[in-house]
């Protein structure tokens, strides 16, 4: 079917789903249809509790330019199987990789300021004669 997808729901209970998941309507069938309307499907959203954070937990290559990827929803621990093409594929690697980075500059933040304070106390201790060289 050209207008839809099967995708396998599995939900935290262990209940499996197939689930036919229609591609928006087309200006030729919605007349009044936006641009935002017809945008592709956003494999990274949850389309049960429309998280933005679905992620991958198995690829396999299918064909060419198609791949099986599962994925897990880390809010509703929804796992689902999706069919996607090329395009799909890129677009989903480039939210990983920039969640992938944003993660690692908030840890990077996170590190610098524990440090930092870290530093702070230990000066602090140095200059009220907290530490004594049995400490060490």
């Amino acid at each position: 079917m050209g207008d839809c997808d099967i995708e396998r729901f599995t939900f935290p209970d262990g209940t499996q789903l197939d689930m036919l998941v229609f591609e928006r309507e087309t200006a030729a069938s919605c007349p009044d249809a936006t641009p935002a309307a017809q945008a592709p499907r956003e494999s990274h959203v949850c389309p049960l509790c429309r998280s933005p954070l679905v992620h991958p937990t198995e690829w396999q290559r299918v064909a060419i330019a198609q791949w099986r990827i599962t994925l897990r929803c880390p809010n509703c621990e929804t796992v689902r199987t999706v069919m996607l093409g090329r395009d799909e594929v890129e677009r989903l690697n480039r939210v990983l990789y920039e969640g992938t980075e944003y993660l690692a500059r908030q840890a990077d933040r996170l590190v610098r300021h524990h440090f930092e304070e870290e530093t702070a106390k230990f000066v602090a201790a140095l200059d009220c004669d907290l530490i004594l060289p049995i400490d060490f």
